[in-house]
């Protein structure tokens, strides 16, 4: 979901200029799946401190690079499916905030009464504000509601789903910090000269013993006059906070072949129930390191499976069958008869890489062309 949220961006940010913070145990993390990403670019926060530090850390590393820089803060566990209508939302959002010193954060409409997101109410227009970017006064940030709180806040429609997602200039977040959490903000001033030094880990971890754990929106957002809203109507937006929202999230997908259904996703496993039409046939492809199990539960499917994409075996399964598919198996099943198939693997959904054409492979006539695919098309 990392490598998602940075993709969804470098047509607004190139990729020299994204800063990644996290803490020590998942610095190795973000390195692996991050190895474009600078590693200078990979700031570790010595201990956690909650998101009004981890966002103050970056906005001052982010002045000494570039006084006048405007940056957007994006949460790594998000799911969007329409990243087009995402980036032209994220372009007002930073003109806006670049023009003006204002703190903007991105509402989304909600589709429902959902009681797992915080709200933001905001209904009175900005006087400013061009009819292109639609931007509000926010009046108040609300915790996570109960179900008829949640529901009178869908029916008012003034009501937003906090996104979590802002964009700023450097100095206009800065200056809010000084204003309302004074403590932080002198932690980060003690900073500024270790920046770019040896030294800088070892101050950063002095400064951060003496903080409290706080986020934004509660020593930030919630105090400050200066906090517009730019509404996103639905773009497939979900703030994925465990194994079951991701589940959820991933559900059923429509596929060109027929549909496929997520039933379990945990940190061990993850099981789909895949629908195939008689005659379709899914693309070839393997895997890099997850492993997984084919069970037919009905119909009659055509499997090509092999160590090359050149050189595959046929086999023909029927219900009851299970073929058992290790990593770096190049495999293509092809439906006969309309047929249900589980598939059980480790829970590397994202891990795919796909053949353009598996009848040319086949024949020896052209090298593959692999591409990895991302979770949605997994």
């Amino acid at each position: 979901m990392i490598q998602h949220t940075i993709d969804r961006i470098l047509t607004v940010v190139p990729l020299d200029r994204v800063l990644v913070v996290t803490d020590a145990p998942h610095a190795g993390t973000v390195e692996q799946q991050l190895p474009d990403l600078p590693l200078e670019n990979i700031i570790v926060e010595p201990h956690r401190r909650g998101t009004a530090t981890c966002i103050g850390l970056a906005a001052k590393l982010i002045e000494a690079r570039d006084a006048e820089a405007t940056m957007i803060v994006l949460p790594a566990d998000h799911l969007i499916k329409d990243c087009d209508a995402f980036v032209e939302i994220l372009r007002s959002a930073i003109a806006t905030a670049a023009d003006t010193a204002h703190l903007i954060t991105l509402g989304v409409r909600p589709r429902g009464p959902e009681t797992g997101y915080g709200y933001i109410h905001a209904r009175r227009e900005w006087a400013a504000s061009s009819s292109r970017v639609g931007a509000l006064h926010v009046e108040a940030f609300i915790e996570k509601p109960d179900l008829p709180l949640a529901e009178t806040y869908v029916r008012d429609g003034a009501y937003y789903w906090n996104s979590g997602v802002f964009a700023w200039r450097a100095d206009a977040i800065l200056s809010e910090m000084e204003r309302f959490m004074p403590r932080l903000s002198n932690a980060l001033d003690s900073l500024s000269e270790h920046i770019g030094r040896k030294e800088f880990a070892a101050e950063a971890c002095r400064a951060y013993l003496g903080l409290d754990t706080q986020s934004v929106d509660r020593g930030i957002m919630e105090k400050s006059d200066r906090v517009l809203l730019i509404p996103m109507d639905d773009i497939g937006w979900s703030d994925i906070g465990g194994w079951e929202e991701l589940r959820r999230a991933l559900e059923h997908v429509e596929r060109p072949w027929g549909h496929e259904y997520l039933w379990a996703l945990n940190q061990h496993y993850a099981a789909k129930l895949l629908n195939i039409r008689i005659g379709e046939s899914l693309t070839a492809q393997c895997h890099k390191e997850k492993d997984e199990t084919l069970c037919v539960i009905s119909g009659q499917l055509r499997l090509l499976l092999g160590s090359v994409a050149t050189s595959l075996e046929e086999r023909i399964l029927t219900a009851g069958a299970r073929v058992s598919i290790p990593p770096g198996t190049v495999h293509r099943l092809e439906a006969i008869e309309t047929s249900v198939v589980i598939e059980v693997s480790t829970a590397q959904i994202a891990d795919v890489v796909r053949f353009r054409d598996c009848h040319e492979m086949m024949t020896g006539r052209e090298q593959p062309l692999l591409q990895e695919e991302n979770a949605q098309h997994a």
